[in-house]
């Protein structure tokens, strides 16, 4: 089954017009991202004072 040009073209500008959600949705999912990272080189610093202050009371 092959496409005829105006399927093509109907094809193309449905893609085009979906590109600007696609955009946003991309950018969103690194943002989301970006805050995931964030949290957990949060958690990650925390958790590594907590040890460095389990050790100095070892000390």
């Amino acid at each position: 089954m092959a496409l005829d040009q105006k399927d093509i073209e109907v094809i193309e500008r449905i893609v085009y017009r979906n590109n600007d959600d696609v955009a946003v949705s991309i950018a969103r999912s690194f943002e989301r991202l970006e805050e995931r990272i964030d949290a957990s080189e949060s958690r990650l610093h925390t958790r590594l004072a907590d040890i460095d202050d389990q050790l100095h009371g070892f000390v």
